[in-house]
């Protein structure tokens, strides 16, 4: 009983060591594992990726990186053809990174989706198809730390030329400057806090003067209102005057007019008729008083007598 136990352990052991080292073979061999060709492409540095790393998809192991090498038609380009399994679909959005591996040393593929094409991406080694690799964040760090370090270098360089004995003697007077500007910054404030203690007094005085000026706009508003009221009487007036001389002026035209001058043309007559009895005064006034001689007979007349 005790053999037949030991032979059942024995041979329970042997089969369990076949399934295993069966298993294990498999597992390296990889032989169920169906993979299809994309091959992944840059320009930059592939340090630490060889043959045999690990291949991820947005996390998974998905495959295997079967050769890094230059490309033939372009010695600048290197080209990391991988096999992936075939269940996994890579679309045209789909870019490369490399991530290192702890601290082996080691450098795996990370493949990302970034969204922006959906359209499934054909396996093959055409150049149309192949995956970029993008510069992982540590690289970008690396880059921007370097160029921090060089803008740091810069800045210390411009602040060695900043802090010279003359910028700071400068800087010493600007400050005593600004010391002297804050003490009478000072002195302005309490001259505003003064000046500010008074705004109610003179708010007071604003208000009593707005309100003589209301009040004295209110005395223009009633001495403009009998000022138009008294050039409206004063305007009707003018015009009754007008009319009033219009009438007149017509009047003396058609009636004074005529009668003033027949009196002038009587009034020069009777000048003329004084003025002709004037004359004969002057030469002859007996003539006044007894009359004129009578005129001496012409030619042909009755008593005419011819001259010796």
């Amino acid at each position: 009983m005790g053999k037949d136990s030991h032979a059942l352990v024995t041979g329970l052991f042997m089969v369990t060591l076949i399934v295993s080292i069966v298993v294990i073979v498999i597992w390296l061999s990889d032989v169920e594992r169906q993979t299809q060709t994309y091959v992944a492409a840059t320009r930059g540095s592939v340090t630490g990726l060889r043959t045999g790393s690990t291949v991820y998809y947005r996390g998974i192991d998905v495959g295997k990186v079967s050769a890094v090498r230059f490309d033939t038609n372009d010695p600048s380009m290197i080209v990391v053809p991988m096999e992936v399994d075939d269940r996994v679909q890579l679309n045209h959005g789909v870019y490369a990174t490399l991530e290192f591996q702890g601290v082996t040393g080691l450098t795996q593929i990370a493949l990302k989706d970034s969204g922006d094409n959906p359209e499934p991406l054909p396996s093959g080694s055409s150049p149309d198809t192949r995956i970029p690799i993008k510069p992982s964040f540590i690289d970008r760090l690396s880059v921007a730390g370097e160029d921090t370090v060089n803008e740091t270098h810069e800045l210390m360089l411009r602040l060695n030329q900043l802090l010279d004995k003359n910028n700071i003697q400068q800087m010493k007077q600007i400050l005593s400057n600004i010391e002297a500007a804050t003490s009478r910054f000072s002195a302005l404030q309490n001259s505003a806090d003064k000046a500010l203690a008074q705004v109610p007094a003179l708010t007071a005085d604003a208000r009593h003067a707005l309100s003589e000026v209301n009040e004295l706009t209110d005395e223009f508003k009633q001495l403009s209102q009998q000022m138009r009221q008294e050039l409206t009487v004063l305007s009707r007036q003018s015009g009754d005057l007008m009319q009033t001389g219009a009438s007149v002026g017509q009047q003396l035209l058609q009636t004074t007019m005529p009668r003033a001058n027949t009196l002038m043309l009587q009034m020069q007559a009777a000048v003329h008729r004084f003025d002709r009895v004037a004359t004969m005064l002057e030469a002859d006034p007996q003539a006044f008083l007894l009359g004129a001689e009578p005129l001496s007979p012409g030619p042909g007349e009755p008593g005419f007598k011819a001259s010796q």
